[in-house]
C-alpha cells in the first residue's frame, strides 16, 4: 500500500512573479524525487525520502535549488521538516534564498517562537486571536485543545494541531503523463470563425478520445490559431477537470467569439490550428446514492461555471464565504467560484423536519426606518421599505462590540408583517445618548 504522506517533506518556494506557471517548478523538481505536489503558485512540496545514502537532506535541498534555479527561478527557499505545516514554515522563515531543515520530531520546538501569520490560519482567526492575547504559536500549542474547540469548533481544533506541529494533509503529487496534442493545417487559410469551429470538433474528437485512453482529463486547455503574421491563443479553463467533448467544444467556441468580436472576424487568417493539453488530472468519480434526496450532477454545475467564466472573464462569477465575525454585515465576503475535484454541489439547505430553511437576505446597506413601538416592542413601521403593520416581533437580540475602531449596540428584532413577510430590524444606540431604526434584511 502507497503512503499518502511522506515521512519528510520538503517545501520548494520561489519568487511568485516569476513562478507564473506551478507545473513548470514542479517538472523541475523531478531532478529531486518522484513523487512532486503542487500547492501553489510558485509552491510546491516534494517527498524527501530515499537520500539517506546519498548525501542526506542537505544534499537533496542542493539538489532541489540547482534544478529550480536551472529552470529559471532565483531566490529558491527550502524548507525540510516531518509535516507540511513545519516544513512551509521553514521555508518562510528563511530571507531571500536559503535552506532551513527541522530535525525529526523538533516541529513544536521549531515553531513555538514564531507568529501566527507562520501557519495556515485565516486572517480572522489571527485577528481574534490577537484580541484573544495570543502572539505566538506557543500560545496556542500551550492550551488544552478543549479550550479551542469550545469556542471555535474544527477551526479552533486544526489552529491547535498547527501550532503542535502536526497537519493531516494528503501528499497528492502531480501527473507526469505527457499532455495529448493535436494540430491540423487550414488550406485555404480561414478568416472567419466558421471553418475554425468546424476543425475544432475534429481536433477536440482526437484529443478526448487520447485522454480516454490515458485515463486522464483536462484541467486546462490552449487552443494555439497560427497566422501569417504570428500566433494567437485561445486559453480556455474548465471549472473541474473533465474529458467531455461537448462541453471542451463550448469553452473553446466561446474564448473564439470573443477574440473574434461582434464580427465574427479574425484579425488575420489563420493557417494553423493547435490543440494541447498542458495540464491534467485524473477523473473525479462519484457515486450516486440511490437513497440521498435532491441529487444533483456535479458536472453539470461545474459545466455551466466554465461557459460563465469564459464568457465573462475570470472573477465574473462569485460566490458567497463565511467569516469568523460577530457583526452580521462583515460575516460573508464574495469570492471567485470554483468548484473543486471533491465538490459536488449537490446538498440542499433543509431544516430537520424535511422543509426548505429560511435564508436571510442582508441589504447592502441597512435602511432607515420610523417604527411605533407597543409593550416595549415594534408594532408599525414606515419608511423607504414601506409602510407596514407587525403581527408578530421577537426579541431583543443584543450585539455590541468593535470598541477598538467603531463602537456600535444594536437590539435586533425579527418581526412578521400582516402581510407574512420576515424581516430583521434593529435599534442602535449612539453615544449621545439617542437612537435610530434599521432595516438590515428579510428571510425568504
Amino acid at each position: 500500500m502507497t503512503r499518502l504522506r511522506p515521512a519528510r517533506i520538503a517545501t520548494v518556494r520561489v519568487d511568485s512573479e516569476v513562478a507564473d506557471e506551478a507545473y513548470h517548478l514542479a517538472v523541475a523538481l523531478l531532478a529531486g524525487s518522484p513523487r512532486v505536489a503542487i500547492v501553489d503558485r510558485g509552491w510546491c512540496r516534494v517527498d524527501a525520502r530515499g537520500w539517506s545514502r546519498r548525501g542526506g537532506e542537505p544534499a537533496l535541498a542542493d539538489t532541489l535549488r540547482r534544478a529550480a534555479e536551472q529552470a529559471g527561478y532565483p531566490s529558491v527557499r527550502i524548507g525540510v521538516a516531518d509535516t507540511a505545516v513545519v516544513a512551509d514554515a521553514a521555508a518562510m522563515v528563511i530571507g531571500e534564498s536559503g535552506t532551513r531543515i527541522v530535525d525529526s520530531g523538533g516541529g513544536r520546538e521549531f515553531l513555538s517562537s514564531l507568529p501566527l501569520s507562520m501557519i495556515p490560519l485565516s486572517d480572522e482567526l489571527i485577528q481574534t486571536f490577537h484580541a484573544l492575547g495570543f502572539r505566538r504559536v506557543e500560545d496556542i500549542a500551550a492550551r488544552d485543545v478543549s479550550e479551542f474547540e469550545a469556542r471555535f469548533g474544527p477551526d479552533g481544533v486544526r489552529a491547535h494541531q498547527w501550532a503542535q506541529g502536526f497537519d493531516d494533509e494528503v501528499f497528492r503529487a502531480f501527473d507526469t503523463v505527457e499532455a495529448p496534442e493535436t494540430a491540423l493545417e487550414l488550406d485555404p487559410p480561414a478568416e472567419t470563425l466558421e471553418p475554425l469551429l468546424f476543425v475544432l470538433r475534429h481536433l477536440l474528437a482526437r484529443t478526448c478520445a487520447d485522454l480516454a485512453s490515458a485515463g486522464l482529463c483536462a484541467a486546462r486547455l490552449e487552443l494555439d490559431l497560427r497566422g501569417r503574421d504570428g500566433t494567437e491563443t485561445a486559453v480556455a479553463v474548465p471549472a473541474r477537470p473533465t474529458r467531455q467533448e461537448r462541453l471542451l467544444y463550448d469553452l473553446c467556441r466561446a474564448a473564439l467569439e470573443r477574440a473574434a468580436g461582434l464580427a465574427g472576424r479574425l484579425t488575420a487568417p489563420v493557417i494553423e490550428v493547435v490543440l494541447r493539453i498542458p495540464r491534467t488530472a485524473p477523473p473525479d468519480a462519484r457515486q450516486e446514492d440511490l437513497f440521498t434526496r435532491r441529487w444533483r450532477d456535479p458536472m453539470a454545475a461545474a459545466a455551466a461555471l466554465s461557459r460563465l467564466n469564459v464568457r465573462l472573464g475570470a472573477g465574473g462569477v462569485v460566490r458567497p464565504s463565511i467569516r469568523l465575525d460577530h457583526r452580521p454585515e462583515s460575516r460573508s465576503v464574495w469570492e471567485p467560484a470554483e468548484i473543486g475535484y471533491g465538490s459536488c454541489m449537490n446538498e440542499a439547505v433543509e431544516s430537520p423536519d424535511g422543509a426548505i430553511a429560511d435564508v436571510l437576505h442582508l441589504l447592502p446597506e441597512p435602511l432607515p426606518l420610523q417604527v411605533w413601538m407597543e409593550e416595549s416592542r415594534p408594532a408599525e413601521i414606515w419608511g423607504d421599505a414601506g409602510h407596514h403593520e407587525l403581527i408578530a416581533a421577537e426579541g431583543p437580540e443584543r450585539l455590541s462590540g468593535d470598541w477598538w475602531k467603531d463602537p456600535y449596540h444594536r437590539e435586533y428584532f425579527r418581526v412578521c408583517t400582516r402581510d407574512g413577510s420576515l424581516l430583521w430590524l434593529f435599534r442602535e444606540y449612539r453615544p449621545s445618548g439617542d437612537f435610530r431604526w434599521w432595516l438590515h434584511g428579510w428571510w425568504d
